[in-house]
């Protein structure tokens, strides 16, 4: 038996390099487009958390605002009421000077307008109170009424279980 042995000639020499040359370039761009996908993933959750974080600032600073707003309301109010007060004490001495000789009528003029005054102070700051979300006396009066009334079912209630297991 004859063994043929063929020696490859210089340019199928070339190829086959030229070959294994390709398919490695393929390879190093699949691993690099394999590493983009990763990092692009990474990145997507490192963005979302950032988005988060500044989602988290943004409320954390929208209270801190708020609560900055109401504290200029109070302090507000608190100087508009001061005015009205020192407004009243004028008006009160105006009036009880002008009409010292009738005291009669400067005791009703001054009651009179002390009642006007005081209703609309309490009309004024009941306003207020119901835009700010503030309970009304009138309404934590029931609340408490409501509490107490509750207490005393409650009370009963207690002491008829202890009742029934002594």
């Amino acid at each position: 038996m004859k063994v043929e042995v063929t020696i490859p000639q210089a340019g199928q020499e070339a190829e086959n390099n030229q070959a294994r040359q390709s398919s490695e370039a393929r390879r190093a761009l699949l691993k690099q487009g394999g590493r983009r996908l990763a990092l692009a993933y990474v990145g997507f959750w490192g963005c979302a958390y950032d988005r988060a974080t500044d989602v988290y600032r943004s409320g954390v600073k929208l209270w801190e605002d708020a609560v900055a707003r109401g504290e200029a309301i109070e302090q507000a109010l608190q100087q508009r009421i001061e005015q009205m007060e020192r407004r009243a004490v004028r008006q009160f001495n105006g009036l009880q000077n002008r009409f010292g000789d009738n005291v009669e009528q400067v005791t009703r003029t001054v009651a009179d307008t002390g009642e006007n005054f005081e209703a609309q102070l309490e009309r004024q700051v009941e306003r207020v109170l119901v835009n700010l979300g503030i309970p009304t006396r009138e309404r934590l009066e029931r609340l408490n009424q409501e509490i107490d009334r509750l207490n005393a079912k409650l009370d009963e209630e207690l002491a008829r279980q202890e009742a029934v297991h002594a």
